[in-house]
C-alpha cells in the first residue's frame, strides 16, 4: 500500500483542488503529440496494489499507482522533447514538462472498470494545460494516442487534478494501455507527480 503521497508533498493550505480534468470535448485544443515508440506488451496481467491515497481530498476511491507513476529514480517512462525527471526536495522525483515536452508511460493492464485517473500537478511558468492522451493495444498493435482531456495546476502550488478519462473498451477482460502527457503552450513549464489510476472501487 503506497500512502506516502501526502507526506511527500507536504500538503497544506498551499495545495488546492483547482486543477481541471477536462473531457475530450473541451474547448481547449489538444497539444500536438508524437507517436510513442512501440513497446512489447506485457506478457501477463494482474491487478496492482490498491490504496486510498486521496482520502484527505474527500475521494474515497481505491487507486493503483501507474507504472513508474511516482517518478522516483531511473524511470521506465519514454521521455522526449525536453521532458525529464528532476529532484524536488522532500518530494523526491517529479516529471518536468516544459512546453512541447512529452512523456509516455509503460504499459498498464486495465479492464473496463478503470474509467479515470488523477495526479498532482503544478505550473511553474505559463498558464496553459498539459494534454492527456491514451494509447491502447489492439490486435497486437498500439493505437495512435487519443486525447481525452487536459489538466493544469494552480501556479506553483501542487494541485490535485480532476478525474482524467481513460476511456477503456467496454469489452470484458484485460486491456493494455499507455498514457502520454504533453506540455502545452510555448513558454510554460509543468511538473507532475503521483499518477494514480482508479479501478472504480470504493473502500
Amino acid at each position: 500500500m503506497n500512502l506516502r503521497t501526502l507526506a511527500r508533498h507536504g500538503f497544506g493550505a498551499a495545495l488546492t483542488l483547482a486543477a481541471l480534468g477536462l473531457g475530450a470535448g473541451s474547448a481547449h485544443a489538444a497539444t500536438a503529440v508524437s507517436t510513442p515508440t512501440p513497446v512489447a506488451p506485457l506478457s501477463d496481467c494482474s491487478h496492482g496494489l490498491f490504496s486510498q491515497p486521496l482520502l484527505d481530498f474527500k475521494d474515497k476511491n481505491l487507486y493503483t499507482l501507474a507504472p513508474g507513476g511516482d517518478f522516483e529514480g531511473p524511470t521506465s517512462w519514454e521521455l522526449s522533447r525536453g521532458a525529464s525527471i528532476q529532484g524536488d526536495g522532500s518530494r523526491g522525483g517529479v516529471l518536468d514538462l516544459p512546453s512541447g515536452a512529452q512523456a509516455t508511460s509503460p504499459p498498464l493492464c486495465i479492464t473496463s472498470d478503470y474509467p479515470r485517473s488523477r495526479l498532482f500537478v503544478r505550473n511553474l511558468a505559463g498558464g496553459q494545460d498539459v494534454s492527456f492522451y491514451v494509447s491502447y493495444l489492439r490486435n497486437g498493435m498500439w493505437t495512435a494516442p487519443k486525447n481525452t482531456g487536459q489538466f493544469h495546476g494552480d501556479k506553483s502550488a501542487w494541485t490535485l487534478s480532476g478525474g482524467m478519462n481513460i476511456q477503456p473498451s467496454s469489452a470484458a477482460g484485460w486491456q493494455q494501455a499507455r498514457f502520454t502527457f504533453v506540455g502545452g503552450g510555448t513558454k510554460s513549464r509543468f511538473q507532475v507527480d503521483d499518477f494514480w489510476v482508479d479501478p472504480k472501487m470504493r473502500g
